[in-house]
């Protein structure tokens, strides 16, 4: 990996630190294939995945007239479960309204998320080696529990959910909080996120450096700045010369 010379660390939260499973199944799309199995209809990846692909295209052109689903719980909420009812419609499940009012309902306890095996083991490493964090995240306040649930809170200095502050990533607004939070300049805070446009290319524009996490190194984009897992965070060279830091 690149060399990187920062003070201080942002992360994003969902898909970095916290991803979904069911039962012994990770991933998003496999929480609709076991939602499936439940109701006693199998389904594969391949018939998933056409719908999928149709609701974030759906969601990309809402985006464009000025749509934000995670600016508060009520908003987070109701895009959440027009996104399982259209999907459980669009597998044939039976009563779909009903079926997303449950499993989301059953999400918001926190049930279908879990840790990632590498962030404890890197956010200790890095809070050892004085590095100040932060988090930015595009959530619905429910965020607060989860990070309470696994033990989260402890390793930021500020955490910014948008689903309280009422703006989303990709606001500058919401990385010059999180900047004067870390008492750094932006070019000396490094974001880390697993959303090209909302995490990398956000934070960019606010004047970050980024790295994007890409555990199934799905990004072919040029030129793209990228990390399989958090760990690589931790390792020395990386850190060889972070000015400010507590090794220096």
């Amino acid at each position: 990996m690149t060399l990187i010379s920062f003070k201080a660390l942002s992360f994003d939260a969902d898909g970095t630190l916290l991803g979904t499973s069911v039962g012994s199944q990770k991933g998003f799309e496999n929480f609709f294939l076991e939602a499936a199995k439940s109701r006693g209809k199998e389904f594969t990846l391949s018939q998933l995945s056409p719908i999928l692909l149709r609701l974030k295209k759906e969601e990309l052109e809402r985006r464009k007239q000025g749509y934000r689903p995670y600016v508060s719980a009520l908003s987070a909420r109701s895009h959440w479960l027009w996104v399982y009812q259209e999907v459980f419609d669009g597998m044939g499940l039976p009563n779909p309204g009903l079926m997303a009012e449950e499993f989301f309902a059953r999400y918001e306890t926190g049930e279908f998320t879990e840790l990632y095996a590498d962030v404890l083991p890197s956010l200790q490493k890095l809070k050892a080696l004085g590095i100040p964090m932060i988090l930015i995240s595009n959530f619905s306040p429910i965020l607060k529990e989860f990070l309470e649930k696994f033990k989260l809170s402890e390793f930021f200095k500020g955490i910014l959910i948008s689903g309280i502050e009422g703006v989303e990533k990709s606001d500058k607004s919401l990385f010059d909080k999180g900047v004067k939070m870390l008492g750094c300049s932006p070019s000396e805070v490094l974001h880390v996120g697993d959303n090209y446009e909302e995490d990398y290319l956000a934070g960019q524009s606010a004047g970050l450096q980024t790295v994007l996490l890409d555990r199934e190194d799905r990004c072919d984009r040029p030129g793209v700045l990228k990390i399989k897992t958090l760990l690589e965070l931790t390792e020395e060279q990386v850190f060889k010369k972070i000015p400010g830091s507590q090794q220096e």
